[in-house]
């Protein structure tokens, strides 16, 4: 079940997640992987824009799993895990590396990567932007944070694919369970207060878990179980 990735890369393109999006129509195979050097309408959920300069990784990533669709977020953890496995092989001692339900890594309590999901027919697309070599002022960014100032783009792609091909194998044979439990073990605010807002409505409550669909557990007030399968969490200032 291991993945062969072919990748081709641009120097240019609006969204890799847009270009990968049409190319699964045309049923090309898993493991396609299309990056570029810039993004000029780069985009994460929602549609919210990504700031793409020149320096950062963007890439798409064709996949083609044989899971029930009520199944496929769980795939957005298998990124998010094998992303901070490539973060672990390059950063500094001393930073502190965090998963962010339901899709961002954070460094130091800044993001630095994001991570999206789309199906399209029957296959998924998995877009990947991590700040490499710069990023918003509200952000942060590697090369700012590695041991190793020769940090470049390509070879951390390379090193991030390797992690994704090996977690994703791992995933397809052996369930969530490991992936989740690997999550959990870095889950930014675990156990904590926090507040989901979905929509014009807030939900506040403490963190207690994710679901087999990758869900967010919440525990309300009340003790009630709640259980969030998209939204915006946020941290309350103690």
């Amino acid at each position: 079940m291991s993945v062969d990735f072919k990748i081709h890369t641009y120097a240019s393109l609006s969204s890799t997640q847009d270009y990968v999006m049409e190319l699964a129509e045309e049923g090309l195979p898993e493991g396609t992987v299309v990056q570029c050097l810039e993004q000029t309408k780069g985009h994460g959920r929602y549609g919210r824009e990504w700031v793409s300069p020149l320096g950062n990784l963007y890439m798409s990533i064709l996949l083609r799993p044989d899971c029930p669709v009520a199944k496929a977020g769980q795939l957005s953890f298998v990124a998010a895990v094998a992303l901070s496995a490539a973060m672990d092989d390059v950063l500094e001692d001393g930073h502190r590396k965090t998963l962010k339900w339901p899709n961002d890594i954070l460094i130091n309590g800044k993001k630095v990567s994001g991570i999206i999901i789309e199906k399209q027919n029957e296959a998924y697309v998995l877009g990947i932007g991590v700040n490499i070599l710069g990023a918003p002022e509200e952000a942060t960014f590697l090369k700012a944070l590695a041991g190793d100032n020769r940090l470049a783009i390509h070879p951390f792609r390379d090193r991030t694919l390797e992690k994704l091909g090996f977690y994703y194998e791992q995933w397809q044979t052996e369930g969530f369970a490991s992936i989740r439990n690997l999550w959990l073990s870095q889950a930014q605010g675990l156990n904590e207060m926090l507040v989901v807002k979905i929509g014009d409505r807030e939900i506040t409550g403490i963190f207690r878990d994710i679901n087999e669909n990758g869900f967010l557990i919440l525990e309300a007030p009340d003790g009630k179980k709640i259980d969030i399968n998209s939204g915006e969490v946020y941290f309350p200032v103690s």
